[in-house]
């Protein structure tokens, strides 16, 4: 089996669960993440932690969100003309005249 990984708002609102009990205000796209590996459990009183997210709590590795991830600042080479360039071309129209 795959280990899950989870972020930073994931294992965030996993600890919250674990630590205060059943909650109704997690945000959907995150409690559709978390309901879909079967993390948390939808109960009358609210999103409770099951077995296996408290188990992912203390096995999970830490995984970046990519949203969050800044891209890194790479240094681009002066341009040359060899590179190929795909925008609309010159044209020698000098015949015309």
């Amino acid at each position: 089996m795959v280990g899950l990984a989870l972020t930073d708002e994931e294992r965030a609102a996993l600890e919250n669960l674990a630590a205060f009990g059943p909650e109704r205000g997690l945000a959907p796209p995150l409690r559709g993440r978390l309901a879909l590996y079967k993390l948390i459990d939808e109960t009358p009183q609210g999103w409770k932690i099951t077995s296996l997210g408290r188990d992912a709590l203390t096995s999970a590795p830490l995984r970046r969100d990519p949203r969050e991830a800044e891209p890194e600042a790479e240094e681009t080479p002066p341009s040359t003309e060899s590179e190929r360039h795909y925008g609309r071309k010159s044209r020698n129209t000098s015949w015309l005249d």
